[in-house]
This record gives structure tokens, C-alpha cells and sequence, in this order.
């Protein structure tokens, strides 16, 4: 009994004196879901009694509008006034634009309520001291 009470005791300080032996410059990189646009090889173009639900108004977690609306037989969605993209389905509820500029998941939840996310390429911006902030991805809630 002695000799299994010292081996246990032996092994905790050797596991002690290994974790403080440990580098302390050691990293760990954890990497997260990578955030693009990609259109599906294959979509769906809704029929305009399909898209009926989605066409409104949605307010932005940081103050903008995101706006889906029909012009002819296409779908489009336009952030604030930065011009509109052409959209298509490729769920029932997302939908990506042509031009990979945009792509949203929208839940409805009764007459005007909405949850979901939009996933839009903020353009390149050229700041005051002449640098420059590339194009990059913005992800924002609906609600």
C-alpha cells in the first residue's frame, strides 16, 4: 500500500514538473468559419409569389437598410443607396447575389419580423494619410 500511495505521489510531481517545463512561447492558433460568397453551381430563381414574403425593408445592426425588391422577372437587394445586386435563392431562405457582393439568410417571423444575416464586400477605402483599407467582408445581423 505504501509503494502505491509514493508511485502516485512520484507521478503528480513528475506531471507537475513537465507542465512547468513547458515552453511558455508555445501558440495556438484557433481558426473560425472562413466568411466568402460563392454562388452554387445550381439556384433557383423564385417566382415573384415565392419572393412575395422577403420584399420589404430590413433594418441593420450597424443603422443601415437592406431593401429586397422585384424589377421585371429579377430579384434584387440594395444596401442604403450603394446600388442594387442581383439576387437569386439557393435556399429557401438565402439568397446570394450575381455578383457575389451579398449574401443574406433571412428567417421570417410573422407579419414584419425578421432575424437572419448579411454578409456583404465593404469596397477598398483610401484614408486621409494616404494609405488604403482593401476590400474586405462585413457580416450584419437583421433584426
Amino acid at each position: 500500500m505504501k509503494h502505491i500511495v509514493l508511485i502516485l505521489i512520484l507521478s503528480a510531481l513528475s506531471l507537475t514538473a513537465a507542465a512547468q517545463t513547458a515552453s511558455d512561447n508555445q501558440t495556438v492558433e484557433v481558426t473560425g468559419p472562413t466568411l466568402r460568397i460563392d454562388l452554387p453551381s445550381q439556384y433557383h430563381r423564385m417566382q415573384p409569389e415565392e419572393f412575395y414574403d422577403y420584399m420589404r425593408s430590413y433594418d441593420l445592426s450597424n443603422g443601415m437598410t437592406l431593401n429586397l425588391f422585384y424589377r421585371g422577372r429579377q430579384m434584387y437587394a440594395e444596401v442604403e443607396d450603394q446600388g442594387r445586386h442581383e439576387i437569386v435563392s439557393t435556399a429557401s431562405n438565402v439568397f446570394v447575389a450575381l455578383d457575389k457582393q451579398l449574401k443574406m439568410t433571412i428567417n421570417l417571423r410573422g407579419d414584419n419580423d425578421a432575424s437572419g444575416e448579411l454578409l456583404m464586400v465593404v469596397p477598398a477605402q483610401h484614408l486621409a494619410n494616404g494609405g488604403v483599407i482593401g476590400e474586405r467582408l462585413m457580416v450584419v445581423a437583421l433584426h
